[in-house]
C-alpha cells in the first residue's frame, strides 16, 4: 500500500514538474450567422432594434479576432456556447471553417453548445423575405464539432455532449453540456459521469478548469431563471468536491465574475457586444492564474458595435421618458447609455452623475432599479487572479 501511495505521489510530482505556463483565450455568445443567410441592411436594422449585439458585423469581428489570435498564439481558445445566431446548419459550417484556421496554426479550439445552437427553428433573413433554413439537431451538432473537443476527448459523456480533454500536460478542461437536448440542465447521468471524469483527472495528477454555457452562480438578481443552470447547486457541489476552482461561462452577455469560498466563475460578455472584448487567462507553472480582458484592435468595428449597442439601449429607454422636459430627458438618457455600456463591459465608473440622481428621484420607473443596481457596484469584473 505504501509503495502504491509513493508511486501515485511521484506521478503527481512528475506531472506538476512538467507543466509550463499556458495561455487560454475565452469568448462566448458569438451568435454567428452565415453571410449567405442574410441581407446586410436588413440584419443591420434588426441589430439596431435588438438587444445590443452587432450581429450584422459578427463575420468581420471574427475575422479580426482570428488575425489577433494568430499573432497572440495562445495554447487554446475556448468558446462557451451560443456559437450561432439560431442554430442554422450553414452558420455552424461557416463558423467551423473560420475556426479551422486557428487549429491549422497549432491553436487548440474547444467548444460547447449553447441554447441557441441546436434544436431550434432557424431562418434566413433576405431582403424581401424570411425563409426557414435547415437547423442543426443535437446529434448532428456533436458530430459537426467532433474535432473541437468531443472527438479527441480523454473521456466523453455518453448521455450528453460533455467531455474531459487535455489543454496541456497537467491541465484538463471539463466541458459540461446543459443544452444539447437537455434544456438548461446538466443531466443526472452526466453528474454521475462527472465523478468518473474528475476521478481520472485526480488520478492523473491534473488540475481541472470547467466550462459551461449557463452560469453556476446568479450574477444578477434580476436574471435568474434560465440564466443559471437548473441544477447548478448539484453541479457546483460535485466540482468543488474535487477541488475545481475556476469555471468559464457566458449566456448573460455581460462581463461578470462571481465567487464563493471555493469557486470563481468568469461569465464572458457576448463577443457580439461592444467593446468586442475577449478574455485572456494566463496560467503560470505553479498553477496561479491571472485573467484580464482585451478589446479587439479594429476601431471601425468597435465604433459600429458601439452605435448598435447605444441604439438598442436608446430604444428601450426613450419610451420611459415621455412627457419629461428635454433637458431632464437628455440627462437621464445619457446616464442610461453610459451605465449600460459600462455594465456590459464589466466595469462601471464611480463618479458623480446628475442623470443618475434624476433616475433615483423616479422609483416608479421600471428601469430605475436596474440602473441603481448597476451604479451600486464599482468592481472591475474584467480581471481576477487566483490559484487552480
Amino acid at each position: 500500500m505504501k509503495r502504491f501511495l509513493s508511486l501515485a505521489f511521484f506521478s503527481c510530482l512528475l506531472i506538476f514538474s512538467l507543466f509550463s505556463s499556458v495561455t487560454i483565450v475565452h469568448i462566448s455568445d458569438l451568435h454567428y450567422i452565415s453571410p449567405s443567410l442574410y441581407d446586410y441592411e436588413r440584419l443591420k436594422n434588426l441589430s439596431y432594434k435588438g438587444d445590443g449585439k452587432a450581429t450584422h458585423i459578427e463575420d468581420q469581428i471574427l475575422d479580426a479576432f482570428i488575425e489577433e489570435m494568430l499573432l497572440l498564439s495562445p495554447d487554446a481558445v475556448v468558446i462557451s456556447g451560443d456559437l450561432t445566431y439560431n442554430g442554422e446548419t450553414e452558420s455552424h459550417k461557416d463558423l467551423r471553417a473560420k475556426l479551422e484556421t486557428l487549429k491549422n496554426n497549432g491553436i487548440k479550439v474547444f467548444v460547447i453548445m449553447g441554447n441557441h445552437d441546436t434544436g431550434r427553428t432557424s431562418y434566413a433573413l433576405y431582403e424581401d423575405s424570411v425563409v426557414e433554413t435547415p437547423a442543426m439537431t443535437a446529434m448532428a451538432g456533436e458530430e459537426h464539432w467532433l474535432e473541437y473537443g468531443y472527438g479527441d476527448a480523454l473521456m466523453q459523456d455518453p448521455y450528453s455532449s460533455s467531455y474531459l480533454t487535455e489543454i496541456s500536460d497537467g491541465l484538463y478542461l471539463l466541458a459540461l453540456d446543459s443544452n444539447n437536448g437537455s434544456g438548461g440542465t446538466v443531466r443526472q447521468k452526466t453528474v454521475t459521469w462527472m465523478d468518473s471524469a474528475l476521478k481520472k483527472a485526480k488520478a492523473d495528477g491534473a488540475k481541472v478548469i470547467s466550462m459551461t454555457h449557463q452560469n453556476l452562480f446568479v450574477h444578477n438578481p434580476r436574471y435568474t431563471f434560465g440564466y443559471q443552470i437548473n441544477n447548478a447547486s448539484v453541479v457546483l457541489k460535485k466540482l468543488e468536491a474535487y477541488g475545481v476552482s475556476l469555471n468559464l461561462s457566458g449566456h448573460l452577455h455581460n462581463q461578470h465574475i462571481s465567487t464563493d469560498s471555493r469557486m470563481v466563475e468568469i461569465a464572458a460578455e457576448s463577443f457580439s457586444d461592444w467593446p468586442l472584448q475577449y478574455g485572456i487567462l494566463e496560467i503560470n507553472d505553479d498553477f496561479s492564474y491571472s485573467y484580464s480582458t482585451k478589446e479587439i484592435d479594429d476601431e471601425r468595428l468597435k465604433s459600429e458595435a458601439l452605435l448598435t449597442f447605444d441604439l438598442s439601449t436608446k430604444s428601450k429607454v426613450e419610451g420611459k421618458l415621455e412627457g419629461m422636459e428635454d433637458e431632464t430627458k437628455e440627462a437621464m438618457l445619457d446616464t442610461a447609455l453610459r451605465l449600460n455600456r459600462e455594465y456590459f463591459r464589466g466595469y462601471v465608473e464611480n463618479k458623480e452623475d446628475p442623470g443618475l440622481d434624476l433616475w433615483l428621484l423616479r422609483p416608479e420607473l421600471s428601469l430605475t432599479s436596474y440602473f441603481s443596481f448597476i451604479a451600486s457596484d464599482n468592481s472591475d469584473y474584467r480581471k481576477v487572479e487566483g490559484n487552480l
